[in-house]
């Protein structure tokens, strides 16, 4: 059986608050995504973008790219007597309402429809499977960039010991697991990016042991600003900042949330200490390790994580996820 690779880009537009979906119309009767075969020696993202100009005119730059989306297809079909199997990854960006477009030979013509719409016309079931992925992604990514708009600009937050600088959570917005550290450190702190120092480089490769990668999981901290020489927050900072990431958590509606240290479990589980609860599920929703930071000082601490995120792969698989 022969297999191929196909990028594209699912591409939305704000219509006066009515956000619809590029569908570009076949030759032979139904729509589609703007999507085509990768060349070789490019990367999925280029030949999403040069595939996506191709087929419909528009230019889209990588960094407007949503960041995180990307939905999978495999499928199998036969052409000309040959059996092959097909693999197509689709990312997502949004585009102004005055984008022009202009399709392709191979196509004859295009139409914007809303989710509604959409689902309606569309034929075929991994079609509507990634409308679906598609539509729930931009409604959380819409509602997770007004929060973090709300965020970054507290009032007050002038008077606080703290960095200046927000670091956002950043992850996939549909993931099932959902990190919470204590705060950004220094490293965080220059790079507006959680988890990207020594500590982050632990975590990924514990979240790669089990089968995935950090684009497959949600990462953010209790207090989302830098407490400066790396102390905890106060009990006024958490205060401040846990609404937010009650909102965070409503916003990603995880399946499973793992907290990442004794501050973490203290403000979201109200626990003292965590030696007695780590790798354990508790209220079917929460599990608790060691920070990576305590991992990295203490070999022990290491081993600790590296059974507890056994278990949170036994979750996982328990419901039924990779």
């Amino acid at each position: 059986m022969r297999e191929e690779y196909s990028y594209g880009i699912v591409v939305i537009s704000n219509f006066h608050g009515d956000y619809k979906y590029l569908l570009l119309k076949r030759a032979e009767g139904w729509l589609d995504f703007p999507k085509g075969h990768i060349e070789e020696g490019e990367t999925g993202t280029a030949a999403a973008i040069r595939e996506t100009r191709e087929e419909s005119g528009i230019t889209i730059d990588e960094k407007h790219l949503i960041p995180y989306f990307h939905y999978d297809i495999t499928y199998r079909f036969t052409y000309n007597s040959v059996k092959i199997l097909k693999h197509v990854r689709m990312f997502m960006s949004l585009v102004p309402d005055s984008t022009v477009v202009k399709v392709s030979n191979e196509h004859r013509g295009y139409i914007w429809l809303n989710y509604h719409e959409a689902m309606e016309n569309l034929n075929f079931g991994n079609q509507k499977d990634l409308m679906q992925y598609a539509d729930s992604y931009l409604k959380k990514y819409l509602a997770m960039e007004a929060l973090n708009s709300e965020y970054r600009n507290i009032p007050g937050k002038s008077k606080w010991n703290l960095s200046s600088n927000f670091v956002p959570g950043e992850g996939n917005l549909n993931s099932k697991i959902f990190f919470v550290g204590q705060a950004p450190g220094r490293n965080e702190d220059s790079e507006k990016r959680p988890f990207v120092g020594r500590s982050g480089k632990l975590l990924d490769s514990l979240i790669h042991g089990i089968g995935l990668n950090r684009e497959d999981v949600y990462i953010t901290s209790v207090v989302q600003f830098f407490p400066p020489d790396n102390r905890a927050p106060t009990e006024d900072e958490v205060a401040i900042c846990m609404p937010f990431l009650e909102k965070q958590l409503d916003i990603v509606n995880p399946q499973i949330v793992v907290l990442l240290g004794a501050t973490a479990a203290g403000v979201l589980l109200n626990l003292k200490g965590i030696t007695a609860y780590h790798g354990k599920i508790i209220k079917n929703k929460y599990l608790i390790t060691v920070h990576p930071a305590a991992a990295l000082r203490n070999p022990a601490n290491l081993e600790i994580m590296k059974s507890d995120f056994k278990a949170l792969q036994e979750f996982l698989k328990s419901h039924g996820s990779p």
